[in-house]
């Protein structure tokens, strides 16, 4: 199973409900093969709600058990709700967007829509959408209303709202889930009596040590000390921005949008704090010089960092929650003694650490169709991935397989229209799932949380006996590395994210609100620019003072404007 589909799994953040046409049509079919009727709100001579949808699903996807298309769980929940689906055919999630616009151009688009948060403000102006803003009001659950009082739900229904009016109900951004933590080879440090770092000094000589004294003690210079995914530079895995957050900086995102952050009450770039950027620069030429981040990382992606993280040779990285799984689940196969652990983002000052930027910017918009006349139906299909997909704690455990899916029996979430990540449910169930490591009690685990924990023994019971295990049980301990890694291991991600939280060591980003015209045109080019300046002054093609000349020029492509955009929300939205 890919990166992406593990992370899925753990968040429930249901990528895969994505709303989707077709490059050659915008006809629709019923949930079968059956031709459909095209009319929106209306009787399809069953007494049931039309409502038109389409979904997007990796490669990975198959029914499970002996669902199909046309009679899964989803499907009857729908009809004992009152809804029809009428159903576009499944197509890779890669066309999603392209599809989508097809449609809208056409005319001819679904009643049910997942949007991003670059076409939505733009199809909002042009009418495609519903104003829901008396709807929520009248139809949305407690459930719905809860999920959204929180600051962060604050954050993006204001995202969500387009002069005055709610167009859509956005996926509220945990921020424990995006923030960056780096992972550590604990059996390096171990070697080489060293201690995980909480400065950047320490992290330097951590490195250092990691590239040039042997730290798996093979006797050969065969390591090196810090993985960096030059290939996309800003990412989940091996992130490049990260490593300035130790400095105080944020030239980048993960997630491809431009961040800003608060300096002295104003938004301003991350990336220009240009002194911040040009220490921590001068580390990483420094660090490129000296072997001490692989001379190939320009060309290093998130597989090749897993590899060699895997294979032994590089002993850090600047990754997600779940980053350490992939490596260490294999490094097991030929280093039966490997370990990773991971800390927070080092500082100038164990009392000044580096802050992990988060955004609470929604990635997918749920918006209805202005042509569409049924508000009731399109907020019970909201209310009911809500119920059934983001309250765990309210289902019994066969309500909970048979909605969020189990192998071989259920198909779950990637059958339902929509899906909502459950607010803080990983860092929840970490605590759940530590009490009941120390007291031997599972009572007070959920139906996810059970599962999770089932399946983190199954790694770490046969932790020393690896070599013994049959084929089946050896992929239960591989799938069980990554649970213990999230939620089981001392200095697991989240004991790490749970340590930043309570220190305040991440910084909201200044600018929540969706793209501007000026951020969709210029976003792309500006952060082309930022990833090639980084790239060229850490490998010596570029000094590091011309830092300064690349954010004239990045001011010069737009950046000046859409900074003075994103002050200009971000002070309206703090007179609140």
């Amino acid at each position: 199973m890919s990166m992406k589909g593990k992370m899925r799994k753990i968040c429930t953040i249901l990528v895969g409900a994505s709303m989707v046409f077709s490059l050659t049509a915008c006809s629709v079919q019923k949930s079968g093969d059956t031709p459909a009727k095209t009319s929106s709100a209306g009787e399809d001579g069953t007494g049931l709600s039309t409502m038109k949808v389409g979904f997007a699903r990796d490669t990975s996807f198959s029914y499970q058990g002996d669902e199909t298309a046309e009679d899964n769980a989803w499907l009857d929940l729908y009809r004992e709700n009152g809804i029809e689906l009428e159903v576009i055919y499944d197509v890779d999630v890669s066309q999603k967007t392209e599809k989508l616009s097809m449609c809208i151009m056409s005319g001819e688009y679904p009643d049910f829509m997942d949007v991003d948060a670059k076409n939505f403000t733009g199809w909002a102006e042009q009418g495609v959408f519903a104003d829901l803003t008396d709807g929520f009001e009248k139809y949305a659950s407690d459930e719905m209303k809860e999920y959204y009082s929180t600051e962060a739900g604050q954050r993006a229904l204001k995202a969500a709202t387009v002069d005055g009016k709610l167009y859509a109900l956005p996926v509220v951004a945990t921020p424990n889930d995006g923030m960056p933590i780096l992972w550590i080879r604990k059996d390096w440090l171990d070697n080489l009596g060293l201690e995980a770092p909480k400065t950047v000094e320490e992290f330097y000589e951590v490195a250092r040590a990691f590239a040039q004294d042997d730290p798996d003690q093979n006797g050969q210079n065969d390591t090196y000390g810090l993985a960096l995914n030059g290939k996309d530079v800003f990412h989940s895995i091996g992130d490049v921005a990260t490593f300035f957050e130790m400095f105080g900086a944020q030239p980048g995102y993960y997630s491809n949008v431009i961040p800003f952050i608060d300096v002295d009450g104003k938004a301003v770039y991350g990336g220009a704090k240009s002194e911040e950027m040009k220490e921590g620069l001068s580390m990483l030429r420094d660090m490129y010089d000296n072997g001490i981040i692989s001379k190939d990382f320009v060309t290093a992606g998130q597989d090749q960092i897993f590899q060699d993280m895997a294979a032994g040779k590089v002993g850090m990285a600047f990754s997600l929650f779940m980053g350490a799984e992939t490596p260490w689940k294999n490094a097991l196969e030929t280093q039966p003694d490997a370990e990773f652990i991971s800390v927070p983002i080092p500082g100038k000052t164990e009392d000044d650490r580096g802050q992990a930027f988060y955004t609470a910017l929604p990635s997918q918009y749920y918006t209805m169709s202005s042509k569409y006349d049924d508000m009731e139906a399109f907020f019970k299909v909201v209310n009911l991935s809500m119920h059934y997909l983001a309250q765990p704690d309210t289902l019994s455990q066969e309500e909970y397989e048979k909605y969020n899916g189990l192998a071989g029996k259920y198909t779950g979430y990637s059958l339902a229209v929509c899906g909502f990540a459950v607010p803080d449910k990983n860092m929840v169930g970490w605590g759940r799932i530590q009490e009941a490591l120390k007291t031997g009690s599972t009572e007070n685990l959920n139906a996810e949380n059970q599962r999770d924990y089932n399946a983190m023994m199954a790694y770490y019971e046969n932790r020393d006996r690896r070599s013994e295990l049959d084929e089946q049980e050896l992929a239960a301990f591989n799938a069980g590395v990554l649970y213990w890694s999230v939620y089981g291991a001392d200095h697991c991600a989240y004991q790490t994210l749970h340590e930043m939280m309570e220190m305040d060591n991440y910084i909201y980003s200044a600018y929540d609100a969706a793209a501007t015209e000026k951020m969709n045109e210029c976003t792309t080019s500006l952060i082309t620019l930022t990833k090639e300046t980084l790239i060229d002054i850490i490998t010596g093609n570029a000094e590091v003072d011309s830092y300064d000349t690349f954010l004239e020029q990045w001011n010069a492509l737009g950046g000046a404007q859409i900074t003075e955009e994103a002050d200009e929300w971000y002070q309206e939205s703090r007179a609140e």
